[in-house]
């Protein structure tokens, strides 16, 4: 399986709290957050990883290169943009076939994201398949809408959740070449990776599923740093 890490953003609540290295550069247990994902994904059969990393940390360019060094297969994608789309769309280019893309700092149970990769793998090729929880801790949550039948028919970012149930992306996207193709033949360009989401499930043809996770949940600031530590002790 391919996967793409979307690194393109400033983090800047971290650099808020004081910190002066890159977000994909905050440690997690001593290490850069991006390195541990970057192991998890070759504990999970990475064929290949593609980052969109922002061009304009050196830092995060010199780590990736050292990864590369050491023969792991990262593909680096430098990007400067404040779309999180644009990111995602750069970082996947060339890529034909399914794979599956989510931020630098997503916290996933490893064991429950290996069933997400076979899931992905035998996925039909025009069907998205998006991962959900209902661990709900940002505090602007995109809520999604499944219908009766099992199928994502709509996002809302913020505000209040769907009447069926609460239940909110995961940040983890399985995907496809031609999935990510059908968004600029309709004429529609996202605003963000949340407006992505949202058009994929409403204006486009592509059947959008849900793949759920018990926990997972992003790393923005101090405190969900030290959470992510306590939660990879217990989960990984």
């Amino acid at each position: 399986m391919d996967f793409v890490i979307l690194a393109g953003g400033l983090g800047s609540r971290f650099v808020k709290e004081g910190y002066e290295c890159p977000k994909p550069m905050v440690p997690l247990f001593g290490r850069p957050m991006i390195g541990v994902l970057i192991d998890t994904l070759m504990e999970c059969g990475a064929d290949r990883i593609y980052v969109g990393a922002n061009a304009r940390m050196p830092m995060l360019l010199d780590y990736l290169e050292e990864l590369r060094e050491k023969g792991l297969p990262v593909e680096v994608k430098p990007i400067i943009t404040d779309n999180s789309y644009c990111t995602l769309k750069a970082a996947s280019e060339g890529i034909e076939g399914k794979f599956i893309a989510m931020t630098c700092d997503a916290i996933f149970p490893t064991d429950e994201f290996k069933d997400y990769v076979k899931a992905v793998a035998e996925a039909p090729a025009d069907t998205a398949l998006m991962g959900l929880t209902r661990f709900v801790e940002d505090e602007s949550p995109l809520y999604a809408r499944v219908s009766e039948s099992g199928e994502v028919v709509d996002y809302r970012y913020g505000g209040e959740p769907f009447a069926e149930s609460t239940i909110v992306s995961a940040g983890l996207y399985g995907l496809s070449g031609s999935i990510m193709g059908v968004i600029p033949a309709l004429g529609l360009e996202p605003e963000s990776l949340s407006d992505f989401q949202r058009l994929l499930a409403v204006k486009t043809p592509v059947k959008v599923m849900p793949f759920e996770f018990t926990i997972a949940f992003d790393v923005d600031n101090t405190r969900d740093r030290l959470h992510a530590e306590e939660f990879l002790g217990k989960w990984k």
